[in-house]
């Protein structure tokens, strides 16, 4: 718990330091008035679990509207933390976001990210095939990075930490029964990290 705060306030000082940034360091960047749309995949779920986490949106200047769905098996237990006698899938996350980048004019280099994810997962025991659904919601932040590769497409890293403001467990994070066994998940109680940073390819079109 307390690295996960500490790197959480890592982040928290690296975008307070892109949002100091001062006008001298931004001076010569020009300014991109056009609107844009966007499209991302997330290339870390793709090919960690072979499921799918879109986003798409608007942006004009440093600013950035998306919006997210994903849909995944839920990886091995070192990343999800579920007990090995369950299956566990992420029906879906819908999610919002708002991201600014650091330098003020554009839509390049480093940017933050504040979101709200609202998530259902799906919990089967495997020894009797009895599932429960699962719902939550989040709120939190990224820090990501916008390096164009060629024309409009462009590469995205980014790692983040979401706080789960309705738990999956409920509030009291209590074992939750399903068949014959109890289902605990130390990382979907209270933050929901990913600290190795992971990757989306993404195609930016000015309108």
């Amino acid at each position: 718990m307390k690295t996960k705060a500490f790197t959480l306030l890592v982040i928290i000082g690296f975008a307070a330091q892109g949002f100091g940034q001062n006008a001298d360091s931004i001076k010569n960047v020009p300014t991109n008035s056009n609107w844009k749309i966007f499209s991302e995949v997330d290339l870390g779920i793709l090919f960690s679990t072979g499921g799918y986490a879109n986003y798409f949106g608007l942006r004009k200047g440093a600013h950035s509207f998306e919006m997210g769905y994903h849909h995944f098996p839920a990886p091995n237990s070192f990343f999800s933390g579920k007990p090995e006698e369950f299956d566990l899938t992420i029906e879906h996350i819908y999610s919002i976001h708002y991201s600014y980048f650091w330098n003020g004019k554009t839509d390049k280099g480093f940017f933050t990210r504040f979101m709200y994810h609202n998530k259902m997962q799906i919990v089967t025991e495997k020894s009797s095939g009895i599932s429960k659904k699962l719902n939550s919601d989040l709120l939190g932040m990224e820090i990501g990075y916008v390096w164009y590769v060629y024309k409009g497409f462009y590469l995205t890293p980014r790692l983040g930490a979401l706080y789960y403001i309705k738990s999956p467990q409920g509030r009291s994070n209590k074992p939750v029964q399903i068949g014959n066994s109890l289902y605990d998940n130390d990382r979907h109680k209270i933050w929901d990290t990913y600290f190795i940073p992971t990757l989306s390819i993404g195609y930016s079109l000015s309108i």
